[in-house]
């Protein structure tokens, strides 16, 4: 089997999307799989390795038409079985280019359709109805896209296995640390909403900080920190930049925030969760989180953006630690129901269903 993979760019740090597209190549090409990635702008990452090909453009973000012209090339050029591209402008070109040739398109949507003005051209969606197949995280966001008329699957994340054998102690001899991991992203990841909560939790449990890990736009990051003084906080809540060893930064602390209004499946929470620490998270769009935690029994889900409810959670993770303990337990089971090896046959059972 030969696959074309297609994605804007390739770019370090905590993108769900770019760290699932990389495991995704990685292992088809573990399985024996040819397979060859296109990116089309300019990315951060210097190199893939794992015997992958990878062709890269410059191209002008401008220009729709140049990008199209060129993918079509690439795809005749390589002549795979399927072509599988991540994201909205990825999955457009994917589409469109395939048209006509022996290259099944296979579009993957790893966002949240329902947030308004997702599709700002009323004619993009009715493009995907040309897609010859299509997979998604969440069933709710598989049913936004009816226009699809080839095979459609959903396929969850997979839990990731980094090589790293994190032991936590137990939760009263870690510090009284909680963390988030995430781009800075007022709108998707609403580090606003944490920090009003934290500091209203801060008033019950004074000896707690707050460790933001994630780089953003200059705006976002301007905005947070002016937030913070603006509360007084700055003793308590520290923005830490980027860790290339998150693990580490999870494990040496209390339990862990997610604070989004929408998410596909959060791959922060997910590594948190496989090393057993406790873990908050909104009900963020479209689902992701939900699937992954059942409340109270191995995390605790909240409403998106509600301070109140979100510091509640925090001062119960805080003042339990007994039941937090027993939760980050429970969490660390969802290694076996999504593990790599169960992801990554259900992917190449969907690619042998749309190629034949």
């Amino acid at each position: 089997m030969k696959v074309l993979m297609i994605i804007k760019k390739l770019c370090n740090g905590y993108s769900g999307a770019y760290k699932m597209f990389i495991w995704l190549a990685q292992n088809l090409v573990n399985q024996g799989i040819d397979v060859t990635v296109y990116t089309y702008m300019k990315s951060d990452l210097q190199e893939l390795g794992n015997n992958l090909k990878w062709i890269k453009d410059e191209l002008d973000e401008k220009s729709f038409w140049l990008k199209l012209a060129r993918t079509r090339k690439i795809v005749k050029d390589v002549n795979a079985d399927s072509c599988i591209s991540f994201l909205l402008d990825s999955n457009i070109l994917n589409t469109l280019a395939c048209i006509g040739t022996q290259t099944k398109s296979v579009i993957c949507e790893r966002n949240d359709p329902f947030r308004p003005n997702y599709y700002k051209l009323w004619f993009t969606k009715w493009i995907f109805r040309w897609a010859n197949g299509a997979v998604f995280q969440l069933p709710r966001v598989a049913s936004y896209y009816s226009m699809v008329k080839g095979h459609k699957e959903v396929i969850p994340n997979p839990v990731t296995s980094d090589g790293d054998n994190i032991t936590l102690t137990t939760i009263e001899n870690r510090k009284d640390i909680v963390v988030t991991l995430g781009r800075i992203d007022i709108v998707q990841k609403r580090h606003d909403i944490l920090i009003r909560s934290f500091v209203d939790f801060h008033k019950e449990c004074p000896n707690y900080e707050l460790e933001i890990y994630g780089e953003g736009l200059r705006g976002d990051v301007g905005k947070i920190k002016r937030l913070i003084v603006s509360l007084n906080a700055s003793h308590y809540i520290h923005l830490k930049g980027i860790t290339y060893n998150p693990k580490k930064v999870l494990s040496e602390s209390k339990f862990f925030v997610l604070s989004s209004d929408f998410e596909g499946i959060p791959n922060a929470l997910i590594e948190a969760m496989t090393i057993g620490l406790p873990c908050i998270s909104t009900d963020c769009r479209p689902g992701g989180a939900a699937l992954l935690l059942k409340n109270k029994k191995n995390g605790i889900l909240v409403p998106p953006h509600d301070i109140q409810q979100l510091s509640e959670a925090m001062l119960y993770m805080a003042t339990h630690p007994e039941e937090s303990e027993a939760m980050g337990k429970q969490a660390k089971l969802i290694s076996k129901e999504f593990s790599e090896d169960i992801i990554i046959e259900k992917w190449i059972t969907y690619l042998k269903q749309i190629t034949q």
